[in-house]
């Protein structure tokens, strides 16, 4: 039976096997620790949405696993300037002044190569130089921050702790330090993203339910006129609009206009000429009064409206007088089919509003004759392609309204949607439909 030695009796190779085991069990154990504290810096790190939090625990945590005396981390917008920065012991001004032979400061040498930078001796490198005075950096090491092959920031830590070079160990916890790092700043611009379209989405919510209170609840129908409407909008928020004003039991006012925009910004240039036609019908029967009024009015906020302007056409119809006024207002032509098949073309007017101010409009006076029809629409009626790339175009859309003088409401709008399915294979050329038919009885 054999005895177990005492590590006195061991040989000398013995003892050199047992030293190495507890050696390698010692670095086993620290790379152990390190895995587990690089882990909990990662979990921490990758948990945080906030830039201005982010950047100083990465810094901070890079340093000391390091044993870094100074450093920095950027962050870079996409064309390669740097958005946002945190120092620790180094300004940007010193980073800034380290550049190659070609004169290529360490960042955009990072962000355009695409590579780490290792330094033993900056003051006795052949491919480096630091030409700011203002700091001492020996030994050096930088590393990108990759996400999804893209380059969103960089870090450089500088001067190790023992005055020895930067090893493997450290290149190693810098890599993977950057790797969580990256994550972290793209879920903190995923996050961003996602917070600002949270907001546009409830903003164009209440817009969109703006716009919709805006529109008339109940058209015109009585012994005299019925009115019917159709709208729909290429965006969630559009820029068209459509309006009926009862002025007295036998004056009414129809509105259809356009915003040369679409989404939010046309939503609000809408909402603010709609209030600005009703309140000035309310003051004057001149059309050409009201029009010239609303554009002053939309001009002195052009600075606001960046380039938008409005087109609209308005009808007044007076059962009284027996006639039919109206004013265009860079808009596409209204009609009025008479019973007798002869149509007539609403076009006179003047340029769009809200972009020149001292403009004039004329009004165009016709007969109201029972059993006339109505048609105001926008563009985005005529502006689709069918699937030969042909336009429907204003004279489609005038042969459609002769070909269905005598159609219902109903049925007119059952068979204009079928036309403009069929003129609607191009997304692109898809634009905000609005028409108000108009039946005099």
């Amino acid at each position: 039976m054999s005895e177990i030695k005492s590590i006195n009796e061991l040989s000398t190779d013995e003892n050199d096997l047992i030293r190495n085991i507890s050696d390698l069990e010692d670095k086993l154990a620290k790379q152990v620790n390190l895995f587990t504290d690089i882990s909990r810096i990662g979990t921490v790190i990758t948990s945080i949405f906030d830039l201005n939090r982010i950047l100083p625990m990465v810094m901070e945590s890079a340093i000391t696993m390091a044993k870094a005396e100074v450093g920095q981390m950027v962050v870079f917008e996409e064309n390669g300037e740097i958005e946002d920065s945190v120092c620790w012991g180094i300004t940007r001004e010193v980073t800034g002044s380290i550049s190659n032979n070609n004169d290529v400061c360490l960042w955009d040498h990072i962000f355009e190569k695409k590579e780490w930078v290792k330094i033993s001796d900056l003051g006795d490198n052949p491919d480096w130089r630091l030409k700011s005075g203002k700091a001492h950096i020996k030994s050096l090491m930088a590393a990108p921050l990759f996400s999804q092959k893209r380059i969103v920031g960089a870090i450089v830590m500088a001067n190790k702790i023992d005055d020895n070079d930067f090893n493997q160990e450290d290149y190693f916890i810098l890599e993977i330090i950057t790797r969580f790092a990256a994550a972290a700043v793209e879920n903190s611009y995923l996050h961003g993203e996602a917070l600002a379209k949270q907001k546009l989405e409830a903003d164009i919510d209440m817009a969109r339910q703006l716009q919709s209170l805006l529109m008339p609840d109940k058209l015109i129908e009585n012994d005299k006129l019925k009115v019917t409407a159709y709208n729909t909008m290429a965006m969630q928020v559009g820029g068209d609009f459509y309006d009926t004003v009862q002025l007295s039991r036998n004056k009414f006012i129809l509105v259809v206009a356009d915003v040369s925009n679409k989404g939010f910004p046309a939503s609000l240039l809408m909402t603010s000429t709609r209030s600005l036609l009703r309140a000035y019908a309310i003051e004057t029967s001149s059309l050409s009064e009201i029009v010239v009024n609303v554009n002053e009015q939309l001009c002195g906020d052009s600075v606001a409206l960046k380039g938008m302007f409005v087109t609209l056409i308005m009808v007044y119809l007076d059962f009284d007088s027996g006639e039919i006024k109206s004013i265009n207002a860079g808009h596409p032509p209204g009609w009025v089919n008479y019973p007798d098949g002869r149509i007539a073309e609403l076009k006179t007017g003047g340029p769009f509003i809200g972009q020149f101010k001292g403009l004039n409009y004329s009004e165009q006076t016709l007969p109201l004759i029972p059993g006339s029809r109505i048609f105001l629409y926008t563009d985005g009626i005529y502006e689709c392609v069918n699937v030969k790339g042909k336009m429907l175009g204003i004279s489609g859309i005038r042969t459609f309204f002769k070909e269905n003088k005598a159609a219902s409401p109903e049925n007119f709008e059952n068979k204009m949607k079928q036309l403009l399915e069929t003129y609607s294979v191009d997304p692109e050329r898809i634009d905000d439909t609005t028409y108000i038919l108009a039946d005099i009885k």
